[in-house]
């Protein structure tokens, strides 16, 4: 689902308008989304799987559906179900009229006091992830931990303070020139490629398009909703005051429009996954795998903060400031960077102020010794998810290819009798051999065993996925061949579900392996790019 950030605004502007004041009920989800019911309004669903990313409304039988196909409960539905459980809706905004959706929850602990609570929605599919946070942006858990692209390590890792994404180039809503005209829509914020396109197809057909256009960024964040009108513009989804005479209008509101794109892209993506053989222990040793990862990475953050325990220490010992009873906290002078600052330092009331340095130091001492080790555990754990998830991955498309749901191959893969080829599947394409690699290992058997020098490599370009080669016999290979042994390679990657997909091919002798903790990671030179539907043999005929 393409969006631009006009539909957030409008997700922003529904929700404060219509959904401020509701409390939460429940919280479900799974795998990439999460759900959760605002009474007595209804469920709001969050979906940060990059084909699928946004926001909107769904009924419980739709959510019932979801949670059938699911396999996994990610983490962030539990520390929802623990932070904002009761806790009350107090408003949306959107970020930097940027595709990031931000809402505001007060959640009463006792006494009159209650905990402010973030949820961000980061839409856009470079950057899609549901961050929780508390209520000075502190990240206590996110949908989605490892986005290498994200703008930086820290950006949305628990424990630290959530920074957004960088801002996207343009003027801003606030600051568009009043007599603002098509050719200068590349350089406004806050209005998608698609939108902006139809825009200038039709600019001059439109009665008062200018004052349409504003009517999308209300100064007050005021704007009635009939100001946001669904509609399908080219592939993306999008609101403008007026239905565009290019556009296809969709009943409902943005949520609503929003919502069932989101199940319907969510449920056709479960019902491709389901073909995962019973038993097979992938989505049990992944969670396991992750919680581990999970109190790695905390413990390396805490790490990290080594230096600073020995700054409240040496702070400690050079003070004359004795604790007074029952503070938690105490300000203690002292010389930084820029000058004279005032540092707060956590203490333990029941100690001294010698014990509580000592106490520092010894904080200090156990994180900078551990930190290298620990980093090293994180590095290889995360080497083995990425094994195991690829495992899983190709054994799902090899449930697929096995059950017959893609037909038509010229001849029925097998293998030849008497040779044992495990974690490899073999293709016939014409008089070409095509060997598959089902697993890490039947990646690298496939490359470094099976493989000749001038055999033709492929994989699917920036994504997990299988290895695939096409034995050429030292012959030339027709094109038709290629481009089916390219399909093979996108339908056995984690872009299987997608339209169409970006694959990489180059001769076998330029690809050479890593030697990492997963034993199919290679590097690999002389590559061309191809754009295939991931199918396989005979499938689009």
């Amino acid at each position: 689902m393409k969006i631009g950030p006009e539909m957030v605004k409008a997700w922003a502007v529904e929700i404060q308008v219509s959904w401020a004041g509701t409390r939460v009920r429940r919280v479900e989800g799974a795998d990439l989304w999460a759900a959760i019911q605002l009474f007595p309004k209804g469920w709001l669903i969050f979906s940060w799987f990059p084909e699928t990313c946004g926001c909107g409304t769904v009924v419980r039988e739709v959510l019932d559906g979801l949670l059938k196909l699911g396999k996994r409960q990610p983490p962030i539905v539990l520390a929802l179900k623990s932070q904002i459980m009761g806790a009350r809706l107090t408003g949306a905004e959107q970020l930097n009229a940027d595709r990031v959706l931000v809402l505001h929850f007060s959640r009463p602990v006792g006494l009159g006091i209650s905990q402010p609570r973030t949820l961000i929605l980061e839409a856009s599919p470079r950057f899609s992830n549901l961050i929780l946070a508390d209520g000075n942006l502190q990240v206590l858990e996110t949908g989605c931990h490892d986005r290498p692209s994200d703008g930086g390590p820290g950006r949305t890792r628990p424990g630290f303070s959530y920074q957004p994404p960088p801002v996207v180039q343009g003027v801003p809503p606030s600051k568009w020139p009043p007599a603002v005209t098509p050719e200068a829509f590349k350089g406004l914020r806050g209005i998608g490629k698609g939108l902006s396109e139809a825009l200038r197809g039709c600019w001059e057909d439109l009665q008062n398009p200018r004052e349409a256009l504003f009517g999308l960024y209300n100064p007050n964040d005021s704007a009635p909703l009939d100001s946001f009108l669904p509609q399908r513009v080219g592939d993306a989804l999008s609101v403008f005051p007026l239905i565009l005479p290019t556009a296809k209008p969709i009943p409902g509101s943005p949520l609503e429009a929003a919502g069932a794109e989101l199940a319907e892209g969510l449920l056709g993506r479960g019902s491709l996954a389901v073909g995962k053989k019973p038993g097979s222990g992938f989505t049990k040793e992944s969670r396991r795998l992750r919680n581990r990862l999970d109190g790695l990475k905390r413990q390396l953050a805490e790490c990290e903060q080594a230096e600073l325990w020995k700054k409240y220490g040496e702070a400690l010992l050079s003070s004359i400031i004795e604790i007074p009873e029952k503070t938690m906290e105490i300000e203690i002078p002292c010389w930084g960077t820029s000058g004279p600052e005032m540092l707060r330092v956590p203490v333990d009331p029941g100690l001294t102020r010698v014990q509580n340095a000592q106490a520092c130091f010894k904080r200090y001492r156990k994180g900078n010794g551990i930190k290298e080790r620990v980093a090293d555990e994180i590095r290889k754990l995360e080497g083995e998810i990425a094994s195991l998830e690829q495992d899983e991955l190709l054994a799902e498309a090899l449930a697929l290819c096995a059950e017959g749901r893609h037909e038509g191959s010229g001849k029925p893969p097998g293998r030849k009798r008497g040779e044992k080829q495990s974690g490899v599947h073999r293709f016939e394409i014409g008089d070409f051999p095509v060997f598959v690699g089902t697993s890490a290992l039947g990646n690298r058997k496939v490359t470094f065993r099976l493989a000749s020098p001038e055999d033709l490599w492929f994989h699917v370009k920036g994504l997990p996925g299988a290895h695939v080669i096409v034995k050429t016999g030292k012959r030339p290979v027709p094109q038709a061949v290629i481009e089916q042994a390219a399909g093979i390679a996108a339908f056995f990657s984690k872009a299987r579900t997608s339209p169409s997909a970006v694959v990489d091919m180059t001769e076998k002798r330029h690809v050479r392996s890593r030697q990492a903790d997963n034993p199919g990671a290679v590097f690999y030179t002389h590559s061309t790019a191809l754009t295939v539907c991931p199918q396989l043999p005979g499938a689009g005929s």
